[in-house]
């Protein structure tokens, strides 16, 4: 789900949660673009890659790749925050949403 529509909803959660709500809503907006930026550098250089360390000389797993699998489960976590704070019917129309933005990938 664009966080667009993820910023529309905080309106339908308590007001006494909506900080809390806004705060994890700027998080997922930095993961976000991170994520992003983590995967240009992947697609561009690929998963693995040559290091070289004196008389070391191996094959290794980019470190844009161990940083993107790391930031996609916290941004999966802090969305999760975010969803558990709206009502019942909010939640069913943010995970409606969710599944039919996975499904166009």
């Amino acid at each position: 789900m664009a966080l667009t529509k993820v910023k529309k909803l905080i309106d339908v959660i308590s007001k006494d949660r909506q900080p809390i709500a806004d705060s994890l809503l700027k998080e997922l907006t930095f993961m976000e673009h991170t994520l992003s930026e983590l995967k240009k550098t992947v697609q561009k250089v690929g998963a693995v890659e040559h290091f070289e360390n004196g008389k070391q000389n191996f094959v290794r797993e980019n470190p844009a790749l161990k940083s993107y699998n790391t930031t996609i489960q916290r941004y999966s976590l802090v969305y999760k925050q975010f969803v558990d704070l709206l009502p019942a019917a909010a939640k069913i129309e943010a995970k409606d949403e969710l599944t039919t933005f996975l499904g166009k990938k």
